[in-house]
């Protein structure tokens, strides 16, 4: 690091302010008594880390000076030190500076060892959006992602690609996490995704400002803790607590039916007889994993085999299901629940609705899908 010091002796330009002066001549004292102290010592670069990271605040905005350019130098080579516990020191001293430098905090941030890159991805508010969504499209390290999730404040785009990360535990994180901007649409997912992630469900129903329509589907789970929390909302108007409450309740009057003692296959057949046979039966079948009533039902909506059937669910197809569900009279939310509840679709591989709620195929693309299992007009 010797060729830092060159010009860590106090700089002489057109004169300055006061303070100015006292600042520069603070960080000429600090590099040369480190120097003098023998640079290759550890210990002397973890101190030098510390006391400039004490007087970033004091330096001259911009980073235009000698003093600054000299000060950031020396950080940025800090920051790459073989020694772990200098970067350490470094990270450390650093995560609480709202005006770090953008390049040292960005090669902290991407450290390979998590006692450097943990504090400054959790802390650091130098770290900007744009720097961390760079990192979280690297595919980091879950505790990465963690770190990421449990900083002071998230933005909606940054929220969303940790929700997209596929990391359980980060989103979990991410959805504790009350500083954390969650669209709308990325609730959508997880609620969705929930089905294979039972701990988010009391963690999604305690988020604020969940929109009801995510409140009456969270209903959906056959989870007391979940229904409780939702129910002690405030920000729920009576309706939608009593609709919670019939939809648990309906939930409950299913398993306990007498006609549970029925085979899938039959039961499935009466409703249909009936006229019964809706979303609604299907939806209370798959909160409690009736996946053979769900099979039987597509069977008899869509008219085509129960083989065909078989084959389209085992094959985890999005596209196919999704066309499955479409022939068979039911919508797109019905066809995202049959895709991970019935299917085993993975979250990130299942087919998504078009603004909400809409098929993302045409008809003519749906038709095409199930063509290849064999199923005509």
């Amino acid at each position: 690091m010797d060729y830092l010091f060159a010009e860590s002796a106090e700089p002489e330009p057109a004169p300055a302010p006061q303070s100015g002066r006292s600042v520069a001549r603070q960080v000429g004292d600090v590099l040369v008594e480190s120097r003098l102290a023998g640079m290759g010592d550890a210990d002397v670069r973890s101190t030098l880390a510390r006391k400039l990271c004490r007087l970033l605040p004091d330096l001259p905005p911009g980073g235009a000076d000698t003093v600054s350019t000299v000060a950031v130098r020396a950080l940025e080579q800090l920051a790459r030190d073989h020694i772990v516990r200098v970067r350490e020191a470094l990270a450390t001293a650093i995560k609480d500076i709202a005006c770090a430098p953008p390049s040292v905090v960005a090669t902290l941030a991407r450290d390979v060892e998590r006692t450097v890159a943990e504090p400054v991805l959790r802390c650091c508010a130098a770290l900007g959006d744009e720097e961390l969504l760079d990192i979280v499209a690297a595919a980091p390290a879950g505790w990465a992602l963690s770190a990421i999730a449990r900083r002071h404040s998230i933005g909606a785009a940054l929220s969303d690609a940790i929700a997209g990360s596929g990391h359980a535990e980060a989103t979990g994180i991410l959805l504790d996490n009350s500083g954390a901007v969650i669209a709308e649409p990325t609730l959508d997912r997880l609620v969705e995704q929930s089905i294979h992630h039972p701990d988010w469900r009391e963690k999604l129903a305690r988020r604020p400002a969940l929109p009801r329509r995510l409140a009456l589907r969270m209903a959906d789970f056959v989870d007391l803790a979940v229904v409780e929390a939702l129910r002690r909302r405030a920000d729920l108007d009576d309706a939608t607590v009593a609709e919670i409450a019939a939809t648990t309740r309906r939930r409950i009057d299913w398993a306990e039916a007498p006609e549970s003692a029925e085979s899938p296959e039959r039961r499935a057949v009466r409703l249909h007889r009936q006229g019964k046979l809706d979303e609604t039966a299907l939806s209370d079948a798959m909160s409690w994993n009736e996946t053979g009533f769900v099979r039987a039902a597509l069977t008899l909506r869509a008219r085509v085999a129960p083989e065909v059937v078989e084959l389209i669910l085992d094959a985890h197809d999005p596209q196919a299901v999704t066309a499955l569900v479409w022939r068979a009279g039911l919508s797109m939310r019905c066809a995202m629940q049959i895709q991970a509840r019935a299917a085993g679709i993975h979250p990130r591989a299942m087919l998504n609705a078009r603004q909400g709620s809409g098929f993302p195929l045409s008809p003519a693309e749906m038709a095409r899908h199930l063509e290849r299992y064999g199923v005509g007009p």
